[in-house]
């Protein structure tokens, strides 16, 4: 079986895909990766063969003018994204819904994975013919590609399934409307698209063409939302890249260790490791002085941080260790806590290794309902960046080392996930789907 995935270039929505990838070339099927040209070095370095579809998206230039309310460029973006992430119910309007989704097909969509991506994906997929396309959930050139070559289709989700709730609101709201207000920009997006390649919308088939045929999940049940959506469970397996892992991580430290992470996205696409602690008076606390205040505790801190970020900051305390990378994935196994933003591939990694955590979370997509259920489930605390100030990540750092309960749960949240289908299983059942769906 031929099996092409594809994603835009983030090198965080990669890696979330990368053990799936795998999975299906261990058990014997080509698989190939396509994406822009500037995610092609993360692509075989992970061992996988690269196909570069469509222009550079060189998307942390986006950041760059993101100013501190979200900026311009690719930091209003994520604001403009933000609108699907919405399950107030008092919120969810007609008015609202249609803007979420007119401008999600006029820009969002586009500005990820855009026409020089389709056309070239599309290409791609009528040549290669691939029996399945996996597609990135914000990847939504994905199906257009599979119709085009007659290939089954499913996305893999990257943390909360937004996108299917929203979905199934504007769905039941535009049945609702009079005749004369039944604007449907999905519907004139996806019949676009497709007819550039000489494909008819099928109205009956929208849903799929939005949610796929079927959906490969890696986030825990008890963090989803309940949708009624043809859903795949697989276990979240940590890929923090190809690194060399130096001899530290795996020492037993003299106190408990404690990670200080930003994240990849923070890195990467904001340029930086900027941190704004707020609290009444919105006054910024700089990095130094948030590090010593964390070091008061009797714990080892290690902090993952830019270059520039260590070149800039001065002498630090003993018990302070600042690096600028180290893989979860490696350190994780030695820390008693750790402080984080709520990225879902930072998430996976403190799930699959059952550490306490508190979540600041960044503003991008899920990360404060992940770090709220997190703390509903008693496996660790979350603090709303207007509410925090370094005292407070202090105090809550101190619970999470000190009081037994967040270890516990965070281990049972730990033995639940090992308890979930692997991606080798969940290849066995894509076999299936695919046959089924297959053209």
């Amino acid at each position: 079986m031929r099996v092409l995935f594809t994603v835009f270039a983030a090198k965080p929505h990669f890696y979330n895909l990368v053990p799936m990838a795998w999975a299906f070339r261990a058990a014997g099927h080509e698989v190939r990766v396509a994406s822009q040209p500037d995610l092609m070095d993360a692509v075989t370095r992970a061992g996988l063969v690269g196909v570069p579809v469509g222009d550079e998206l060189n998307l942390s230039n986006s950041f760059a003018d993101r100013g501190s309310g979200g900026g311009a460029g690719g930091g209003a973006t994520w604001q403009r994204l933000s609108g699907v992430t919405e399950t107030r119910a008092e919120k969810l309007t007609w008015d609202y819904v249609l803007g979420t989704f007119t401008i999600g097909c006029s820009m969002e969509y586009e500005h990820m994975a855009g026409q020089p991506m389709l056309d070239d994906l599309v290409d791609v997929a009528r040549g290669w013919r691939p029996d399945l396309v996996v597609w990135d959930a914000l990847t939504l050139v994905g199906p257009v590609a599979a119709r085009a070559c007659g290939a089954a289709h499913a996305r893999m989700l990257f943390g909360l399934d937004y996108t299917s709730r929203m979905w199934a609101t504007y769905r039941r709201l535009l049945a609702e409307q009079p005749p004369e207000r039944r604007d449907d920009p999905v519907a004139d997006w996806l019949a676009g698209r497709l007819s550039r390649y000489g494909l008819v919308h099928e109205s009956e088939r929208a849903t799929e063409m939005m949610t796929g045929q079927w959906t490969i999940d890696p986030t825990p049940s008890w963090m989803q939302l309940p949708l009624d959506v043809p859903r795949t469970p697989v276990r979240y397996v940590p890929y923090n890249g190809p690194t060399t892992v130096p001899d530290w991580p795996l020492e037993q430290p003299s106190r408990p260790r404690v990670c200080l992470s930003l994240g990849m996205s923070g890195r990467e696409l904001l340029g930086g490791d900027k941190v704004s602690v707020t609290g009444g008076t919105a006054a910024e606390v700089s990095l130094h002085e948030l590090l010593v205040t964390l070091a008061g505790l009797d714990i080892e801190l290690v902090a993952t941080l830019s270059a520039d970020r260590l070149a800039a900051l001065p002498e630090l305390p003993e018990n302070v260790r600042a690096v600028e990378f180290v893989p979860l994935n490696e350190l994780l196994p030695s820390c008693a806590a750790i402080i984080h933003h709520g990225g879902f591939g930072t998430v996976g990694n403190v799930l699959a290794h059952g550490v306490p955590n508190l979540t600041v979370p960044a503003p991008w997509w899920d990360e404060a309902d992940l770090g709220r259920r997190i703390a509903a489930r008693g496996a660790g605390l979350f603090l709303d960046p207007d509410e925090v100030t370094a005292d407070a990540l202090r105090d809550g750092l101190r619970r999470l080392v000190e009081e037994p309960s967040f270890r516990s749960e965070a281990r049972r949240v730990r033995d639940e996930l090992l308890a979930t289908p692997s991606p080798g299983a969940v290849v066995r059942e894509a076999e299936a789907l695919t046959r089924r769906h297959r053209c």
